[in-house]
Order: C-alpha cells, then structure tokens, then sequence
C-alpha cells in the first residue's frame, strides 16, 4: 500500500473534519500528503479551517490509525478509493457531500461504474405484497443488466439482496458501518454471497459500528450511486423517505410501488406519487421505458431528423458533446460558454429534433 493511500486515510480520521472538509484542504493543498506537510499558517488560510482542525493535522494519531487501517485492507482484500482516483464512482463524485474515501469488498470494483444501477429501499417490516412485488422487480431488472443497490438492512433491502443473488445479479450493499463486520448479522451469509458477484460498500473504517448516525449518511451514498431509486414500501418517515429526498436532490428519477389507500406501510410511496415526486410504477419495464433502456442494458435510439436546420451555436455544441459522451451539466456549461438559461434553450430544441439525449443524473450524449 502506497504512502499516498495511507495519507488519504489518515486525512478521513481527522477531528472535526468531514467530507467536504476534507475536499476542501485537498483542493487548496494539492493533495491529501501535502495537507500534513502544510504548515499551520498555510493551513489557517484555508476558509473554514481554524485552529482545531490544524493542531490535528499536526497530530500524528490520525496517521498511526491510517496505518492499522491500511493493515486490514492488504488482510482482507479491500480496496480504497480516493474521491479523486479513476476508479471513484463518477455518479457519487457529481454530489458536493459525497464521500472523500470509499471502502470496497467484492468480485469487481469495476460493478460501482456499471452502466445501469437501481437502487431498491423500503420498509424494515414489509408484508407478504412487498417482498413479492420487490422479487418480481428483480426478475424484471435482470433483463436489462441491471446493477442492485441497497442497504442489506431488514425487509425490502435483505429481499432485493437475495432475490438478485439468486437470479445471478450483481448487486452492492452499502453499510452504515465498517466492513470489519456485518451488520445485522442474521445477513452474514447474503453479505459473503454478495462479495462472490457483487460487494460491499462503506465510507467507514473497519472497526466503526453501527451506530444510529451512520445510517442517514449511508443513504446518501444509496441515493448517490444509482440512477433510479425505486421505494417498494414504506411509511410516510424513516430511512426510505430520506433516500428519497436524497435522491431527488441528486437529481435522480424516482419510482415508487403504490400500496393501498390507509395502509401504513404504503402511505410513504403513496404520498410520493400524490406530490410528483416518484413516478407510479408497477413493473420494471415501467423504470426501463422511462430512463430509455432496452433489454440486456442498450439505450433505445431515437431517430433523428434526416437534413437538420443547426445553428451555429447547436452545431458547436452538438460537437462538444460528441467529443464528452455522457458529458455531465456542470462539465457542459463552462465548456459551451452559453449562460444556464441559453444552453437549456439549446439542449430542449436538439432534443426535440432527435440529436441528444438526456440520461440520468443531467448527463447528455448524441443519439445514435
């Protein structure tokens, strides 16, 4: 393990700093090793960094931490992946307060990146509908090479789990906790089942339990990786509904399995279709038909008009994206040199004529 990778680490352990500080002190400094070797005057220039935070860094105890950490991933084969390495999820890494280091156990650090991902979340305590109708989703996911996300918590999440092991799915449990254990640990089994076609994902060291805290920030990361979020059951509060409102500030689409008129345990998913906040949605091929796929993973093609009319300013853009596939808005606006209010004026009409194509998360691409 690298020097780097220890520094890294040793950066996520410090007092009083969290992801976005963490990013901060690396985008001033260059990089985590540079950060402990700033001296306290640099450090003290950085906004939001005060004098707490740089006596910490001055400390050494982060690093002696960073080094036990970096002994149980060479035991265990776990992987650790920096906010700025390659192999960091691009959809996570779009997100302000994603993670600054990921922890991963499983067949393929590859799976976090796939093509497609759906991450499924409901109630601790479904009933006989739920599980059934979230094991049907499954069976329909699998047609389009679709990558399962969850929590491996009770109810819907350990049902999704298991239903894609058995279908050959692979599919990722995100961790309110280190991956020293698994938690609850009536899951222990699905959870080595997982690491063969799948995996374990978690922002916390190895030794971290599962304490109450961790699992809301787990959500973020859920909500972070997928491009759809689908809510099987739930009640109007709890871990779901945050998960949802995570993702639709990440800007993901969000489906949910409606439920019954007074049933408790549906009135979460119920109250998220009433405010248009998830699209109704009662098969898989429902989340396929909105997000544009077509089985085995292909994205439909739209065919665009033969002889297009292009101004200039849609010919360049047209260009910049070609060059960009699946080119993020925040990367696009800079790049195109278009106010916000102009270049959405652009992509709605290349839309409408067939030439681009919106995918999930404000990402763009050329048809075709």
């Amino acid at each position: 393990m690298s020097d780097r990778l220890l520094h890294q680490i040793a950066l996520t352990l410090l007092p009083q700093v969290g992801a976005i500080t963490a990013k901060t002190l690396v985008s001033y400094c260059g990089s985590a090793e540079a950060v402990f070797r700033a001296s306290r005057r640099e450090l003290l220039k950085i906004p939001g960094i005060g004098p707490g935070i740089a006596a910490g860094i001055a400390m050494t105890s982060a690093l002696t931490k960073a080094e036990e950490e970096l002994r149980f991933l060479e035991q265990y084969g776990v992987q650790a992946l920096f906010y700025t390495d390659e192999k960091y999820p691009a959809r996570l890494r779009q997100n302000a307060d994603c993670p600054a280091l990921l922890y991963f156990k499983g067949s393929s650090v590859d799976l976090l990146g796939a093509r497609r991902m759906v991450a499924v979340v409901g109630t601790r305590q479904p009933t006989e509908y739920g599980r059934a109708v979230c094991e049907e989703f499954m069976e329909g996911l699998r047609a389009y090479d679709t990558v399962v996300v969850s929590g491996l918590a009770f109810g819907i999440d350990v049902t999704a789990h298991r239903k894609a092991t058995a279908l050959g799915m692979p599919n990722i449990a995100v961790l309110g906790h280190g991956l020293g254990k698994v938690y609850p640990n009536e899951h222990r089994s699905v959870a080595l089942k997982l690491t063969e076609n799948g995996g374990l994902l978690s922002e916390y060291t190895h030794h971290t339990g599962p304490d109450r805290e961790h699992f809301p920030m787990r959500n973020r990361i859920i909500a972070g990786l997928c491009d759809a979020l689908l809510v099987v059951e739930t009640a109007n509060s709890g871990g779901s509904m945050i998960t949802a409102e995570l993702a639709g500030q990440y800007e993901r689409d969000i489906f949910a399995v409606p439920g019954r008129v007074r049933d408790a345990k549906s009135a979460g998913c119920n109250q998220l279709i009433r405010t248009n906040r998830a699209r109704l949605t009662e098969s898989a091929a429902d989340i396929a038909a909105a997000l544009g796929w077509d089985e085995n993973g292909r994205s439909r093609s739209v065919q665009p008009q033969l002889f297009l009319d292009l101004s200039p300013a849609e010919t360049a853009l047209i260009e910049i994206i070609r060059q960009r596939p699946q080119v993020p808005i925040d990367e696009l606006t800079p790049a195109a040199g278009h106010p916000p209010g102009e270049l959405a004026r652009l992509l709605l009409g290349l839309e409408f004529k067939g030439v681009v194509r919106t995918l999930p998360g404000k990402r763009y691409e050329i048809v075709g």
